[in-house]
């Protein structure tokens, strides 16, 4: 008897396009497994069943055939071909040399191009040069029910697609031998009852349906009727659950009993939800005794006569893997992103390295990183992280030891390397480059940015490593966020070096040598940003045997405020020379900041010394007085009245006068050295003398002469100055 072609649905649910890769294709045809499950009638079983394969290999044709009582294979259900070319192979013997009939008799899935069978067929049409088919036969028990053809391109189906495919076949000849037992209609009509199909399944038992054999596929099937609270599964469940399968009571107080006590009562939500809906959808962890074992539950909720829910009819997968990778996968997001946020601010290549290695260090267990750039044709050190004065200089050396073979540092740049053992390390490295005492396994690291390649980084631990696929996953990922802030550091360090250049241009390049007093100066560029400061001091002869001293700042870090700056100190320094006082000069230059129409104001301190007498003349805008440290005495401020900053249009700056005594010492300085967030600007001063004051104690031999003294003043700050820096010293020497 023939079974007429079912027409497809006109609503189908082919698996989505997301589910075909990766992890999700077992996922998604878990959901499938369901679906087919739950079909009452043939025709719209082998519709669904058709569509889900034709969705797993991307394809638009395809065709279902199932054995009759002559024991040929007729064409059930079909896709994508003309009503002609179904016609040419609507009956197939199962001894043909075709596609739909070798996985039939072969009891197997066939892959096979069509110039393997052109040659028999030329009125096939379908039978063309770039075209391959894929025939997966629908077995239950060892017996062939029909075979479902999918047309492919010459490409075979790779393992992942013939795992899903193995399911989906699998249940659907499940399905369809349930259906047919049970002489359930086919389109809707009176049940052709297919003869030897349906004499090759009608005594088998319910539990005997559930036992299909779905090779590489972690998945069980199950049957809880609500009624008697039974629950028939397969071998492959008891197994995730821990049963043996000949002492299984199939009790559903035995599968609640296995589940972690954490879980239970998201299963009992996910069944009330599921009564509700017709759908069951849950994850959950099954708690055996030395391990634990993350499962995913889907099933179709069955209602009986009256409409009432009987049962659930479902699959359960076991996704611990999918799980660990997503865990793992999300572990390794949080580490790049916790990396990325921290690199990226840097602005300097060796804030990067720190940055980097107070990220990624702790999550490898490693001790030490190391930076080297490309420099032309060579590599130079860049920067490093944990290693000691001597450990640098060392490394320094061998790298330039290095630069004599290209070859080896032309390896180091081609892949990551990961070195578990000192021995690993020279087998790879040679005598050119010998490791340093107390490392034991590396992971070097090639940086490459959108620029190219940039240089090389070395991560290095204090004992043999065993490097994971984890580590070297979190290695890559780190280098790639590195080489990108690498790359911009680098820019930024190249214009930071330009613009304190500038500006350096812009302040004295020596200080005059004068009989009666001693002097140094000091000025440091900000760590923060890109943009210069307006930060300057001068030194200036006068007439007279005087000298004048002049230290500001001009608002603003920016080329604008460093014009600004220049402008100011060039026209304060031609007056000075010229005999002008304070607080003339003070005026004077503030109404030269007017005229500039800059909207920005400076603070300025100008200090006249007589060298013979040591009188002082002093008059400020804005700025911080100077700190003198008396010979035999303490540190005080010099009190000088405050005048407003300059271009504030202020006419008038009164002049304090004081005397300097031989072997007294004056300090001034910009508000950079002293200015802290969240501290208060009195206390920062307050502790500024006190350091000023211990250092200048006899206790304190080499900081007697002021260049010492002035690079330990400078030495907290150098660090991390967040802002600009200048500072002058003066001492009177003793007559």
């Amino acid at each position: 008897m023939d079974l007429p072609v079912a027409k497809p649905p006109a609503t189908s649910g082919p698996l989505p396009d997301d589910a075909l890769s990766g992890v999700g294709r077992e996922t998604a045809g878990a959901g499938a497994a369901v679906r087919l499950l739950a079909y009452t009638e043939t025709s719209a079983l082998l519709n669904e069943l058709l569509d889900d394969c034709l969705a797993t290999l991307r394809s638009t044709h395809g065709a279902i055939y199932l054995v009759q009582d002559d024991g040929r294979l007729r064409l059930a259900t079909g896709r994508g071909y003309s009503e002609e070319q179904f016609e040419q192979m609507r009956s197939i013997s199962a001894e043909a040399e075709l596609p739909t009939a070798c996985p039939f008799r072969e009891r197997r899935p066939v892959f096979g191009t069509a110039d393997q069978y052109d040659g028999g067929y030329p009125e096939i049409e379908a039978f063309r040069p770039d075209v391959g088919f894929a025939g997966w036969p629908l077995m239950i028990d060892g017996s062939c029910l029909g075979t479902v053809l999918i047309r492919t391109g010459p490409r075979a189906p790779d393992d992942a697609e013939r795992s899903l495919l193995d399911l989906l076949t699998g249940v659907g000849a499940h399905r369809l031998e349930h259906l047919l037992a049970h002489g359930e209609p086919v389109s809707g009509a009176t049940n052709p009852q297919l003869g030897q199909t349906v004499r090759m399944i009608e005594d088998r038992s319910r539990a005997a349906r559930l036992q299909l054999a779905i090779a590489g596929a972690d998945i069980g099937f199950f049957d809880w009727d609500f009624a008697s609270g039974r629950v028939v599964c397969d071998e492959k469940l008891c197994q995730m659950f821990g049963f043996d399968p000949q002492l299984y009571d199939e009790q559903i107080e035995s599968f609640f009993a296995a589940l972690s006590p954490d879980d239970r009562e998201r299963v009992e939500k996910a069944v009330e939800a599921g009564i509700r809906s017709g759908d069951f959808d849950v994850s959950y962890r099954i708690a055996h005794p030395d391990h634990v074992v993350w499962v995913r539950a889907k099933g179709r909720v069955f209602t009986n006569h009256r409409g009432e829910p009987s049962g659930i009819v479902g699959v359960v997968q076991d996704h611990t893997q999918e799980h660990l990778r997503e865990s793992r996968e999300a572990a390794r997001r949080d580490f790049i992103r916790a990396v990325t946020r921290g690199i990226m601010g840097a602005l300097s290549t060796q804030e990067v390295v720190d940055t980097a290695a107070e990220a990624v260090l702790p999550a490898l267990g490693a001790r030490r990183l190391i930076l080297y750039v490309r420099e032309g044709r060579w590599l130079e050190f860049a920067a490093a992280h944990g290693y000691s004065a001597e450990a640098l200089a060392a490394l320094e050396e061998g790298a330039q030891l290095a630069h004599e073979d290209q070859r080896l540092w032309d390896a180091i740049l081609t892949k990551p390397v990961f070195l578990p053992t000192r021995q690993a390390y020279r087998e790879y490295l040679g005598d050119a480059f010998p490791p340093l005492p107390g490392q034991h396994a590396w992971a070097i690291l090639p940086l490459d940015s959108g620029e190219g390649r940039l240089g090389v980084c070395a991560i290095s631990f204090s004992e043999p490593h065993v490097f994971t696929e984890d580590d070297k996953t979190l290695c890559v990922a780190a280098a790639g966020v590195l080489a990108q802030a690498l790359g911009r550091a680098r820019v930024l360090d190249q214009r930071r070096r330009q613009l304190t250049e500038l500006q350096r241009m812009m302040l004295p390049r020596r200080v005059p040598e004068l009989p009666e007093v001693d002097i140094a100066v000091r000025y440091l560029p900000s760590s923060e940003g890109l943009e210069v400061g307006g930060d300057w001091y001068d030194v200036v002869p006068a007439p007279h045997g005087r000298v004048m001293l002049v230290i500001g700042d001009v608002q603003g870090h920016s080329a604008k405020a460093a014009a600004v700056m220049g402008h100011l100190r060039v026209a304060m320094q031609a007056y000075a020379a010229e005999g002008v006082g304070p607080g003339a000069l003070l005026h004077r230059a503030g109404r030269i900041l007017a005229d500039l129409d800059t909207e920005r104001f400076a603070t300025c301190l100008v200090i006249e010394v007589t060298l013979s007498t040591g009188l002082l003349r002093a008059g400020r805008a804005g700025h911080f007085p100077p700190l003198l440290r008396e010979p035999g005495g303490g540190v005080r401020e010099l009190q000088i009245p405050g005048g407003l900053p300059l271009g504030s249009f202020a006419d008038n700056y009164p002049v304090a006068e004081h005397r300097l005594a031989p072997g007294a010492t004056l300090l001034l300085y910009t508000d950079g050295l002293v200015e802290r967030p969240g501290e208060d600007i009195g206390d920062a001063v307050h502790a500024l003398s006190r350091r000023f004051y211990r250092l200048t104690d006899e206790r304190h031999p080499h900081t007697s002469a002021l260049a010492p003294l002035a690079d330990a003043l400078m030495a907290p700050a150098s660090r991390h100055a967040l802002d600009d820096i200048a500072l002058l010293l003066l001492r009177r020497r003793d007559q």
